[in-house]
């Protein structure tokens, strides 16, 4: 995607002008289709520095025409570049008046236009494809693009959530990735062997590579510091804009040292809960010591747990070696609200089942 995505944003954008400038210029005349320029312009600039996953709560952009004024100046901020709002947004409705200068006013909550001013075009974001140009005596609903959730913005981090359950399917359900393949103590992925997060890592890194290669410059590195002594396993970020994924892999299972009884690790469901505990700690870490980004958090979760499992087992029937398949994990719902915490992906690793132990 990449630049041949950068070219369908800025052919959409054009496109949305030319499908609307004729009604808005015959309401407000020519002020009216530069008004509309404008508008769409910063509508792109704020869609460049917050992620849609973060404008769930709503946004509007505010061009007037003629004179404007700042309502709420106790909650107002200006900015001279959009970029700057993405430290400063949290996840409350958003409204950004565009003063014609080249700074922008934005406000943390939603102002009704008409207290900015009384001739305007307007833009407003509800949602995932839920997005409309607004006058003072008209609405037009922006026609979505595929599967963006604005017309407007690079879903940077849609397409990472899409790699991570590739992945799923591709490299970890039967083990087909060769580095994967290498966690495990046997080829029946029964128990793991001692430290596999290095293979898990490794592996990851390299199918994030070939992924998301579509795009420009695209960075996926290991084991990046958040601050001077976290690390997180695998950072991903798209140099060409702010957009930045921090990746915790967590393994759940049991790993067994060759000639030890005894598991040297076991992990139960609380791993995962730890991981993602442990995320979004780094998440604010990362937010306070690089408030340009736009940083996400994505927790995948390696699930090779199997009931009934010693240190001999060469073989596992399908009961005990599916019983954890479907063993979905409850998550603390305060991080899961975070609106920086991408859904956890869980990837369950199937055994091998020979016939014989069907029987």
């Amino acid at each position: 995607m990449g630049e041949e995505m950068r070219v369908d944003i800025d052919a959409m954008s054009d496109f949305a002008e030319r499908a609307y400038v004729v009604h808005i210029a015959k309401e407000l005349g020519r002020p009216g289709a530069l008004a509309l320029r404008r508008t769409l312009q910063t509508v792109r600039q704020v869609h460049d520095a917050i992620s849609s996953e973060r404008l769930t709560a709503g946004l509007t952009v505010v061009s007037p025409i003629g004179g404007f004024s700042s309502p709420r100046p106790d909650l107002s901020r200006t900015f001279a570049d959009a970029r700057e709002l993405t430290g400063w947004h949290t996840n409350r409705p958003l409204t950004v008046l565009d003063t014609k200068d080249g700074s922008l006013t934005a406000w943390p909550e939603l102002i009704d236009i008409k207290d900015i001013a009384e001739t305007y075009v307007a833009y407003r974001y509800s949602g995932y494809q839920q997005e409309e140009l607004v006058t003072p005596k008209q609405r037009h609903a922006v026609t979505p693009y595929a599967n963006f959730p604005s017309t407007f913005g690079i879903p940077y981090f849609l397409d990472l959530r899409e790699a991570l359950t590739q992945y799923g399917y591709m490299c970890i359900k039967e083990a087909q990735c060769d580095t994967f393949s290498q966690a495990w103590r046997s080829s029946a992925r029964i128990s793991f062997r001692p430290k596999p997060e290095r293979y898990m890592r490794r592996s990851l890194q390299r199918h994030l590579r070939a992924s998301l290669r579509d795009h420009r410059s695209v960075e996926v590195m290991p084991e990046q510091n958040v601050n001077e002594t976290r690390p997180v396993d695998i950072k991903v970020h798209w140099a060409s804009s702010n957009r930045v994924a921090l990746i915790e892999i967590k393994w759940l299972g049991s790993s067994y040292e060759e000639g030890k009884s005894r598991p040297t690790q076991y992990f139960p469901e609380s791993r995962a809960i730890e991981g993602a505990e442990q995320l979004a700690v780094y998440l604010d870490l990362y937010h306070k010591e690089s408030p340009e980004h736009e940083a996400r958090g994505y927790l995948t979760v390696v699930d090779g747990r199997r009931r009934r499992v010693r240190e001999d087992s060469a073989s596992i029937n399908r009961e005990d070696g599916f019983h954890y398949q479907y063993a979905e994990i409850t998550y603390p719902p305060e991080v899961l609200a975070r609106p920086d915490f991408a859904p956890p992906v869980r990837l369950f690793c199937e055994p091998v089942i020979t016939p014989d132990e069907d029987e």
